[in-house]
C-alpha cells in the first residue's frame, strides 16, 4: 500500500484593491446619472457637468478642481 502525499493547501489571498479605472468607471456611472459621485483623487465631491442639450458631460471636483470628461 502507498500512501499519496496530499498538497499543502495555497495560502489564501487578500482581496484585490480595486484599480484606478474601477474607481473611474464608478464615479462616471454615478456622475452620468446626474448624481454627485466620490472624487477618486481626493474624496471630495464630484458633481455632474450639464451641457445645453446633451445632458451630463462629465464631472468636477468642489474640492480639488479634478474633471472628469
Amino acid at each position: 500500500m502507498s500512501a499519496t502525499l496530499a498538497a499543502p493547501p495555497l495560502p489564501a489571498r487578500a482581496p484585490a484593491e480595486p484599480t484606478l479605472a474601477d474607481a473611474m468607471r464608478g464615479a462616471w456611472a454615478a456622475v452620468g446619472t446626474g448624481v454627485t459621485a466620490e472624487c477618486p483623487v481626493c474624496a471630495g465631491r464630484l458633481q455632474p457637468r450639464w451641457s445645453a442639450g446633451a445632458g451630463v458631460v462629465g464631472g468636477r471636483c468642489g474640492d480639488c478642481g479634478a474633471t472628469l470628461e
